[in-house]
C-alpha cells in the first residue's frame, strides 16, 4: 500500500490543465504514491461543482494510508512533497496534515493568522491537506453537501471528529492560471 493517494478530478474541457497535473504528480522524486484520475460522467460539458463534490464518494478502492485532492486545474510545485510526506508519517501517524498552497487569486492557503486553528471557510483549499485513509471514508460525504465550499465542508468534518492533526509548515501545491481556468480552455463546470 503507497503512502498518499492523489485523487484528481477531470474536467474533460482542461486537458492541458490535467497535462499539467500530471506531470507535476510524476516529478516527484518519490514513487511512493497513487494518482486516481476521477471523471464521474461521460458528457463533454464536464459537471459542476456539486455533482463533482458528490462523485468522490464512489471512488471505493484507494489503496494508501493517506488521500489529498489535487484537482486537474491544481500542480504540485514540490518535487520532494512525497518522499518527506512518506517520511513523516513514518514516524507520526496524524489523522490530518495540514500544509500549505497558494490559490492564484488569493495567495497563500492558510494564512498566517489561521495556521494551527480550525479550518475557516475561504482559508483552505483542497491541496493543502491529506487526511488517513480511515478518516477520508468516514467523512467523504460531508464533500457532497454544499454546492460552494465542498472542499471546505470536508476538512472541516474531518476536523472535528479527530484530534490528532499536524500542521506541517510547507507550500506544496498551487492553481494553474486562476481559478478554474487556463488560458485557451473553457471551463464548462
Amino acid at each position: 500500500m503507497e503512502t498518499l493517494a492523489f485523487i484528481t478530478r477531470v474536467h474533460p474541457s482542461r486537458p492541458n490543465m490535467l497535462k499539467q497535473c500530471v506531470e507535476s504528480v510524476n516529478a516527484q522524486t518519490s514513487a511512493d504514491f497513487i494518482h486516481i484520475l476521477h471523471r464521474h460522467d461521460a458528457s463533454k460539458l464536464g459537471y459542476g461543482k456539486w455533482n463533482a463534490n458528490r462523485s468522490l464518494a464512489a471512488i471505493k478502492d484507494i489503496s494508501a494510508r493517506y488521500i489529498m485532492v489535487l484537482d486537474d486545474d491544481d500542480m504540485l510545485i514540490d518535487p520532494r512533497f512525497v518522499e518527506d510526506f512518506s517520511t513523516l508519517v513514518r514516524e507520526k501517524t496524524p489523522e490530518i496534515i495540514f500544509f500549505k498552497g497558494v490559490v492564484h487569486h488569493l495567495g497563500p492557503l492558510p494564512r498566517l493568522a489561521f495556521w494551527g486553528k480550525p479550518p475557516v471557510y475561504g482559508q483552505i483549499a483542497s491541496f493543502c491537506s491529506a487526511v488517513r485513509r480511515d478518516v477520508w471514508f468516514e467523512h467523504i460525504r460531508e464533500f457532497g453537501r454544499r454546492e460552494l465550499g465542498g472542499d471546505f465542508c470536508f476538512i472541516s468534518a474531518c476536523y472535528r471528529a479527530t484530534h490528532d492533526h499536524f500542521w506541517w509548515d510547507r507550500t506544496v501545491a498551487r492553481t494553474q492560471k486562476g481559478p478554474g481556468r487556463a488560458k485557451g480552455e473553457k471551463d464548462h463546470a
